[in-house]
């Protein structure tokens, strides 16, 4: 597999398995510790950060970073490293990093936290505690600040502002009642079966 492609499969575990609301892939952005993750996704306040690896060579070169050697400095509340099944080896893993294996389309979960279990605990063995936060925070602000030049700014802000600060209407009861008005009116046509 490619390294592309293995950032592809860590976007789709993050929004799928991990239940990740908020993915960034491959987000170059001023973090303030020159960490820019392969893959970083945000779940009810929890961050999980994938590294894809294609190579064993690329895998141990990212051991010199200065942010792997302290880890307080990286970012993501729970880490991994993804690679083709068999590349790397569980028991390689940095202390308290998970490992997610590909095989074609699935990615399986060979060593970590595992998502989806509740929240996250301060006593988890697999949870960085100290981590560089801010960084989170900055590529988060990036990410939007890309959206806003996309957008233009007063969508941006009528997003923001208008829409997102607005209380959240369930539409369904607005529907059953159009529902069941036209099946009313649906009754009371000419030649329309009683059931």
């Amino acid at each position: 597999m490619t390294h592309a492609e293995l950032v592809l499969a860590a976007g789709r575990w993050l929004r799928g398995s991990a239940g990740c609301s908020v993915v960034l892939e491959e987000l170059c952005a001023a973090t303030g510790n020159g960490e820019n993750p392969d893959a970083i996704g945000w779940r009810c306040g929890q961050t999980m950060l994938v590294e894809c690896k294609a190579s064993r060579s690329d895998f141990l070169a990212d051991r010199k970073k200065p942010f792997r050697a302290d880890p307080s400095l990286g970012l993501g509340m729970y880490r991994y490293f993804m690679a083709p099944k068999g590349l790397l080896r569980a028991e390689e893993m940095p202390e308290r990093w998970g490992l997610l294996e590909v095989v074609g389309r699935r990615v399986f979960r060979t060593k970590g936290h595992e998502p989806g279990q509740g929240y996250w605990r301060m006593e988890d063995p697999w949870c960085f505690t100290p981590r560089f936060s801010e960084g989170e925070v900055q590529m988060l602000l990036s990410a939007m600040a890309r959206i806003k030049v996309r957008v233009g700014a007063t969508e941006f802000h009528s997003m923001l502002h208008e829409r997102l600060m607005r209380p959240v209407v369930d539409p369904r009861p607005a529907q059953a009642d159009l529902l069941a008005a036209w099946a009313d009116e649906a009754a009371k046509q000419p030649g329309a079966k009683h059931q």
